[in-house]
């Protein structure tokens, strides 16, 4: 499972570009269309061993992927 995606992992990022705080939006797949966040995890391009998120800065809008390692439920 996914430990940003299940709430247990909260990861603050600092912007590379402005030094702002970053957001996670979400896992990448959410973003391909209207049904992905309801398709099924293995469907898409990911491995079973990471989770790519998308983050973005509250400030300049700099957004950038980050893989998050799966952990054993």
């Amino acid at each position: 499972m996914c430990p940003v995606c299940n709430g247990i992992l909260v990861e603050a990022r600092m912007c590379p570009k402005c030094g702002g705080e970053m957001a996670d939006a979400g896992r990448t797949t959410d973003f391909y269309g209207p049904y992905s966040p309801y398709m099924e995890f293995d469907s898409f391009l990911q491995t079973q061993t990471t989770c790519i998120h998308l983050y973005t800065c509250q400030d300049c809008t700099y957004e950038e992927t980050v893989e998050i390692a799966m952990t054993e439920a």
